[in-house]
Formats: C-alpha cells, sequence, structure tokens
C-alpha cells in the first residue's frame, strides 16, 4: 500500500537523493533575490496590497504600481511563514500535512480545458471539457493510492451558462472526494461563498469551518515580477481566513524568464518571495507556501515545454530553494508531458519530471492526467501515472542496511541451491516490492492469454472498473442536496 510522506532518498541512504544547489548555490540565489525585491521590486495593480507593503515598511510608487520589498521584511515572512502546513481533508485519515523537508506527495495536474477520449479501437479523440468529466477524474483520483491530493483537474467547459461556474467546481471536489484539494486561482470575490459551502459540509459549524479549511487555494504571479489583483486578493483573503495558500510561478526560460535557468529560478524566486511576504502581511503566521510550474519556452516552437529536462531541473532546485527557507514546497511540477496521447513519450517524460523532485524532495508533485502541457486530461493517464508514481514511491525508500534485513540466518538455513519462495519471511515482506497495476509483466505468452492489452487500453479498462465500483462521496445526501441548494441560489443570483 503506497503512503503519504515518504521521505526522499536522501534523508537516510547516500547516492538516491538530488541536492540539486548546494549552500553556496543558496545563498547567492537568496542573495541576489533580495537585490531584485528591493531594487527593481514588483508590480501589482491592486490598490489594497501596495498599502499593505507600504504599511508593513516597502518603497511604493502608487502611480506606477510598484513596491520595492525590503531584504529585513523577507526575512521577517519566512521566520513567521510555518514549517508544517495542514490540508485538511472530508476524511479526517486522509488529512495531509506538508513539512519542509525532503517529503514527498502527489497531485493530480489542474486545471485542463479539453479531456481525451478512449475509442474502442485504441484510438483517441480531444474534446471540450465537461462537468462529468470532472466529476470522473475527481472520483479516479479518489481511488488512486499514489495521489495523497484530488485537485479538480477539469475546467468544465459546459459551465459557460450555468452561472458560477467556481461554485459548481467546488461543489464537485466536495461531493465526490474525501482528500484534500487545493482550487485553483478561484475568483477572489468568492471567499465568502466557499467558507459558506465549507460551514454546510460541517452542519453549519462555523468554528470547525475556520479551524479545518476544506477548500485550499492557489495563485500565479505573472511573470516577470507582476501579480494580478486578483492573485494578491487570494493571498491577502486566504492569509486572513488562515486557509492554506500556495503561491506558484510559472515562468518561462527564454520568454518571460531569462533564457539561462539559473536566472529564470531567480526571477521566479523573487515573484514567490513577494506572495509570502504579502501573506505574512496580512496575517502573521498564514499558512503558505512555495510553489513551480517553472519550464522553458522552446523558442523554435514558440511554446511552453511540460516534458523538457530543464522543467525537472527547475522544479528540483525549487525543492531545494523551499528547504533552504524553511517553508514546505506546496506545489512542484512532475509527471509533466508534451505528448499529446499516452504514448512512449509521455511515458518517458512523466518519468523524468516526475523523478527528479521526488529525488529533490519536493514536498507535493502535481501533474498526473495531463496531456499537451495541461491543456488536456486523460482519465487513462491519471491511472498510469498512478503506477509511475508508485514505483518512484519505491525508489524513495532506498536501502536500509541492517543485520536483520541482511538477512545472514535465511541464507545459511536455506544454503546452496536452495529458494526463498516458501519462507515466512518472504510472504511477509512480499508487499514491499513494487507491483504496478497497469504496467504488464507477465511473460508474453500470459500477456497474449490476457489479450495483448497495451498499457492505454489495461489503463481504460481500470478507468470503466473505477467509475463503476468507486463510490468517493464522504458526506451525507442531505449535505449534498444542501450543497446543490446553495450553488443553485447564487448561480440566480449571477444570472439575474
Amino acid at each position: 500500500m503506497l503512503r503519504a510522506n515518504i521521505p526522499a532518498g536522501l534523508e537516510h541512504i547516500e547516492g538516491l537523493g538530488l541536492e540539486m544547489l548546494n549552500k553556496s548555490d543558496l545563498k547567492l540565489i537568496n542573495e541576489i533575490t533580495m537585490d531584485v525585491l528591493e531594487n527593481v521590486g514588483i508590480e501589482t495593480k491592486d490598490p489594497e496590497a501596495l498599502q499593505l507593503y507600504a504599511d508593513a515598511g516597502c518603497e511604493v510608487d502608487f502611480e506606477k504600481c510598484v513596491a520595492k520589498i525590503p531584504e529585513y521584511l523577507v526575512g521577517d515572512a519566512l521566520r513567521s511563514a510555518p514549517g508544517r502546513v495542514r490540508l485538511a481533508a472530508i476524511d479526517k485519515k486522509k488529512n495531509l500535512v506538508l513539512r519542509s523537508g525532503p517529503y514527498v506527495n502527489w497531485a493530480p495536474f489542474g486545471v485542463g480545458i479539453q479531456c481525451l477520449e478512449f475509442d474502442a479501437n485504441g484510438k483517441h479523440k480531444v474534446r471540450a471539457s465537461t462537468e462529468a468529466d470532472l466529476k470522473k477524474s475527481m472520483t479516479i483520483c479518489d481511488w488512486c493510492d499514489g495521489f495523497s491530493v484530488a485537485d479538480p483537474t477539469i475546467a468544465a467547459r459546459d459551465w459557460t451558462e450555468k452561472g458560477r461556474a467556481d461554485l459548481h467546481e467546488v461543489q464537485i471536489a466536495l461531493c465526490n472526494t474525501t482528500k484534500p484539494f487545493t482550487f485553483g486561482e478561484p475568483e477572489s470575490d468568492g471567499f465568502d461563498d466557499y467558507f459558506e459551502m465549507a460551514k454546510i459540509v460541517y452542519g453549519g459549524d462555523e468554528e470547525l469551518a475556520r479551524k479545518r479549511p476544506l477548500i485550499n487555494v492557489c495563485n500565479c504571479p505573472t511573470s516577470p515580477l507582476q501579480i494580478c489583483e486578483n492573485s494578491t486578493q487570494i493571498t491577502i483573503k486566504a492569509a486572513r481566513r488562515m486557509i492554506p495558500d500556495v503561491v506558484i510561478s510559472m515562468s518561462m526560460a527564454g520568454g518571460t524568464g531569462p533564457i539561462t535557468l539559473e536566472g529564470t529560478l531567480l526571477t521566479q524566486n523573487a515573484e514567490v518571495l513577494a506572495g509570502i511576504t504579502l501573506a505574512q502581511i496580512a496575517n502573521k503566521g498564514a499558512p503558505v507556501t512555495y510553489g513551480s510550474a517553472t519550464t522553458i519556452m522552446d523558442l523554435r516552437r514558440g511554446t511552453a515545454s511540460g516534458g523538457a529536462p530543464e522543467m525537472a531541473l527547475l522544479s528540483a532546485a525549487v525543492a531545494r530553494l523551499s528547504q533552504f527557507y524553511g517553508i514546505p514546497c506546496g506545489d512542484a511540477a512532475g509527471c509533466w508531458t508534451d505528448s499529446k496521447v499516452p504514448d512512449a513519450q509521455a511515458g518517458f517524460e512523466k518519468g523524468m519530471t516526475g523523478m527528479i523532485p521526488a529525488l529533490a524532495g519536493a514536498n507535493l508533485i502535481f501533474g498526473g492526467g495531463l496531456l499537451e502541457m495541461g491543456q488536456t486530461i486523460s482519465l487513462e493517464q491519471l491511472v498510469i501515472d498512478n503506477d509511475v508514481i508508485g514505483m518512484i514511491k519505491n525508489l524513495l525508500k532506498g536501502m536500509h542496511v541492517t543485520e536483520s534485513r541482511l538477512s545472514l540466518d535465511e541464507i545459511e538455513e536455506v544454503g546452496i541451491g536452495g529458494h526463498f519462495i516458501s519462507r515466512a519471511s518472504t510472504r511477509k515482506n512480499m508487499n514491499e516490492q513494487s507491483n504496478p497495476l497497469i504496467f504488464d509483466r507477465n511473460m508474453r505468452g500470459s500477456w497474449e492469454r490476457n489479450g495483448a492489452k497495451d498499457a492505454a487500453l489495461a489503463a481504460h479498462e481500470k478507468v470503466e472498473w473505477i467509475l463503476e465500483n468507486h463510490n468517493p462521496c464522504g458526506l451525507d445526501r442531505d449535505v449534498v442536496k444542501d450543497l446543490e441548494a446553495f450553488v443553485a441560489r447564487r448561480d440566480k443570483e449571477f444570472l439575474k
């Protein structure tokens, strides 16, 4: 059984972990980041954010909408930001605590605007995503034990005429998983409604809804060195309500960041620290985490690349930076691909971009189910990625050399030419081995007798089984009806 918070190999053995940046590197990046924040600054058009920065001691040009943030203020913010952040779940047993250090967890990608549909003949077709797709993907994420978090993976295109799309997304998430989830870039004006929905889940208990917020949020600066008003308001309102918030830079080396990975790492670090500082100014001790989906712009094609080795390196570097600052890495891009279908390209790119940040100890790696740099979500890919994650988790366990595990007594008893299959210790410890559900390890004859299925077909059959057999709703029917009624009322008000 897969477990959350498996320490990365670097905590246990030499050689398996990845120390992406040494202490001198980290200190230099931090030093020059402080220079950027203090002398170049951050732009935001949000008057409240500018005033908060000014009141805290920043030099603010209200005409140019630029705040220059002194080093001491960033340092104060990093000291007050918690090193442990709890993501609450409807099922308390599935609460996830993100903690600074080499502890690795996984989440799916959010949010795609297209869904890849598997055809019976092994072909695929892409179409606009729907509410039904989101329900299915949430159900699958809830079932997959590789994911500690079940973020909404899809922005349903059929919500356009319904009213409050944001509330529909929250409602479906609450009703289709018992795991924690993060709501990506919500409407900052919707926080009161999100809180009311959490209260409904808690039977109207306002205190419990404040202590255990069920709707975590994220926001994304606009590279280079800008934060839009919706993002600053998300940070401010989440901080004041003590809602976990992850600040995710999406800089692109060669486009919205310098062509060098090191330069882009610097600008994205400045953007994230500006957001973390704002959160601590708004409410000292607010649960805010460090995030990144930073990659390269492929200058030959004019696209951002999600399957590039550079993305893997940047995510690993971000994991090290968050450890250096003593705050959780609440999102690092990994298990990404540029491929349009679940194929060999997707397999290699997802394995590469997933493994490197994991070895560096990124606390929450997101990307499961993603295709086409996040434009498209595949239900089959979610299940395939669950296998990828399971194998990486087995790698992270490393090897632990003790006298008992070296098994000298067993070797002496079995002796030369014997076997260990029938040993009690074999039966006792067999679940330590990796055990993929989709990837096939049978000999060819067995594989052919089972239908000669490739990974995509095997995953499709597993998807159908999950949707037929797994019921992820952890809420009473009356609570579900109350949530539906609340959203319907807000839709009606919005469409007036």
